[in-house]
């Protein structure tokens, strides 16, 4: 005997049948209402990591990385004597992690340095896009090889002219942001093994479409965000010029520093040892009276600088004064 008020089988079924339709329904209608511009795309954020690059300097490196499409389409056509098209598709700051999903394995990577920044950075080009240009430089058609694989050394050797002039177009694209002059370290099979930076860092990553004789495939570039961030990458003033009037980068932040904090006097002071005494001891000491530290005589001695232990020293004599020696450094 069913309960009172119990549903049925056959109510529940009904029910989700109702629920399951109005759902469609709501789904249709959400979707005509996204292509009528009344609702926004979804967008995948993360919260475990900043987004450290102002939008002004995002939109600075958008300019920069698109007079370089334009630059490096010319520049290779010529290069190749066949037309070669490149267009920037995106501009996005992701973890090194998410980047090296991103990108096929194996694929192409141009590891280069740049000049004014901190690190490395990649270039990154679809491998059948590299297996078409070679085989244009060797006088063939433009075949792919169809199954990736990572390159040979010879391909290799070939290869390194292409990218060296898209660097060098880089280079030039960037000049109204910081002077920067790539250059091309090695070519590797793997986004992984260049290792610029931890895998939870974050990276400024540039895609770019690459067309060559009707073949389209895709290429990147990644640079790591603190890299851009220390270089003062699209921090230049209204006049064209850097924000201070010089191009900053860490060693003179460095050096501004210790500039800064060089004549901060602090407390320096040798500790011979430590010994535990009660209040009462303590009151009743007199003249004469001897108090045993925890240092033997052979011991090191801890030197102090403000109220923390920084050096390890031993006494000595020095020009008729007493002194200390510094042996080595403490932990902490």
């Amino acid at each position: 005997m069913e309960a009172e008020g119990a549903v049925t089988q056959e109510e529940l079924a009904s029910l989700l049948a109702s629920l399951a339709a109005a759902e469609s329904k709501e789904h249709r209608g959400a979707r005509g209402r996204a292509g009528a511009g009344r609702v926004h795309e979804a967008r995948v954020h993360d919260f475990e990591r900043r987004e450290t690059l102002s939008a002004a300097v995002v939109q600075a490196l958008a300019s920069a990385y698109e007079a370089f499409a334009r630059a490096a389409a010319a520049s290779i056509s010529a290069y190749l004597r066949t037309p070669f098209e490149v267009s920037l598709l995106s501009l996005d700051q992701l973890s090194y992690e998410q980047f090296v999903r991103s990108v096929p394995d194996p694929t192409v990577v141009g590891l280069f340095s740049p000049s004014s920044l901190q690190g490395r950075g990649i270039l990154e080009i679809n491998p059948g896009i590299c297996f078409s240009i070679i085989d244009r430089m060797l006088g063939g058609t433009g075949e792919i090889v169809m199954t990736p694989r990572p390159l040979t050394e010879m391909e290799k050797a070939l290869l390194e002219g292409t990218v060296s002039r898209l660097l060098g177009e880089l280079g030039t694209a960037w000049q109204e942001l910081i002077h920067l002059e790539p250059e091309l370290i090695e070519i590797i099979d793997s986004a992984e093994a260049a290792d610029i930076a931890k895998q939870t860092d974050a990276v400024a990553v540039a895609s770019f479409e690459v067309t060559v004789e009707g073949m389209t495939g895709m290429a990147s570039i990644c640079l790591p965000v603190l890299s851009l961030k220390l270089g003062r990458v699209g921090t230049q003033s209204s006049d064209g010029g850097e924000a201070d009037g010089r191009e900053v980068d860490a060693a003179s932040v460095r050096r501004g520093l210790v500039d800064a904090l060089g004549p901060v006097p602090l407390n320096c002071v040798v500790r011979i040892g430590t010994a535990a005494v009660s209040a009462s001891e303590l009151a009743s000491l007199a003249e004469g009276d001897v108090v045993c530290l925890d240092k033997r005589p052979h011991e090191d001695l801890d030197m102090l600088i403000g109220e923390a232990p920084r050096f390890r020293c031993r006494p000595v004599a020095s020009a008729g004064k007493l002194a200390v020696e510094i042996v080595g450094g403490l932990d902490g």
